[in-house]
């Protein structure tokens, strides 16, 4: 998953380190491939229809990294559960990291 450098703003960083300034981003890379497979799992459990687990596996990607694939897995496995208060607001997150990588 590309990375966007915190030092310099560098766009679409996807080695170890930052092709502009040399910053470290081993760390960043670990943390957003953490949110991956956390979405990963998320998208697995929607498709097995266990709505809870694809809730919970979308809150702990969100909390990584703010994706709004995050928060679009994170909506349908509240809507799937019946929360829909919940489902508002993670629509509502979704929208605002759209807006944000745009």
């Amino acid at each position: 998953m590309p990375i966007n450098c915190p030092a310099c703003g560098k766009a679409g960083q996807t080695e170890p380190a930052c092709q502009r300034c040399g910053c470290d981003l081993s760390r960043l890379h670990e943390i957003a491939g953490a949110a991956g497979a956390r979405q990963l799992a998320a998208h697995r459990s929607l498709a097995n229809g266990d709505w809870a687990d694809a809730l919970r596996q979308a809150e702990q990607s969100w909390r990584l990294c703010h994706s709004a694939e995050s928060a679009q897995l994170a909506f349908l496995a509240a809507a799937a559960v019946g929360e829909t208060a919940c489902a508002l607001r993670w629509r509502e997150r979704g929208a605002d990291a759209e807006t944000r990588a745009s």
